[in-house]
């Protein structure tokens, strides 16, 4: 397993995603993208900021817009007062890809809307993963989404459709990033991998889907094989 360095011009993964083709609008892996949890939140959320809505200083949703904002994105509001964005994780997660992916800009104490929406849903269900494990300016991808991309080609390493004992993924992965001197959030990656729909998680199991299947056939040469254990 090796520790992969960033390039100061960009990853070249960002530039391969913007210019490959897309795939047929009504072929499987579009409309599986198109129904991703992910992919229905960005475009709720992109509905929901419309032209511009106001944020706060730190750049997240103001406390009272945010039951608005959960039924927009078709989800009950949290049972609780909320005194800070924070409070809502998994909202804050959206967000963080929401912003990594372009689909909102915050300019100011105002949230716009980005680029990052496409008419090819797939095409946008890429980009947006690659650019949340590679939105920010740290030297090395480790952490969760370390963990997403060295779990992905793992499961790519077993037969199509075969679930995965979690717990033994989890101990094979942090065994060899023990030995690299790096460290990986397994389960916080097996989360974010279920977000897009690249896994499916049942008790204990995981296993790969067509979309994770396509993810790593499309990252493999420019991030996975330098992340994967030895």
């Amino acid at each position: 397993m090796s520790r992969r360095r960033k390039q100061s011009s960009g990853h070249p993964a960002k530039r391969a995603a913007i210019r490959t083709p897309g795939k047929p609008a009504d072929s499987p892996l579009v409309r599986a993208a198109a129904a991703t949890p992910v992919l229905r939140g960005l475009r709720g959320l992109a509905t929901w900021v419309g032209e511009g809505v106001a944020v706060t200083g730190t750049g997240v949703p103001r406390p009272g817009d945010i039951p608005d904002l959960c039924q927009a994105l078709g989800l009950e509001p949290p049972p609780f007062k909320i005194r800070t964005a924070s409070r809502v994780p998994w909202l804050m997660s959206l967000w963080a890809v929401a912003r990594a992916a372009d689909v909102i800009q915050i300019r100011g104490r105002k949230a716009r809307p980005g680029a990052g929406l496409t008419t090819d849903a797939l095409e946008t269900w890429r980009n947006a993963f690659v650019r949340t494990v590679d939105g920010d300016d740290e030297e090395f991808i480790e952490g969760a989404e370390g963990g997403a991309l060295v779990a992905l080609q793992v499961l790519a390493n077993v037969p199509a459709g075969s679930a995965v004992d979690e717990a033994a993924l989890d101990a094979t992965i942090r065994e060899a990033a023990q030995a690299e001197g790096v460290t990986f959030d397994v389960t916080a990656g097996l989360d974010l991998l279920a977000f897009f729909g690249a896994v499916r998680r049942d008790p204990g199991r995981v296993t790969l889907t067509p979309l994770g299947a396509h993810l790593v056939s499309f990252l493999h040469v420019t991030i996975l094989h330098e992340l994967t254990p030895a």
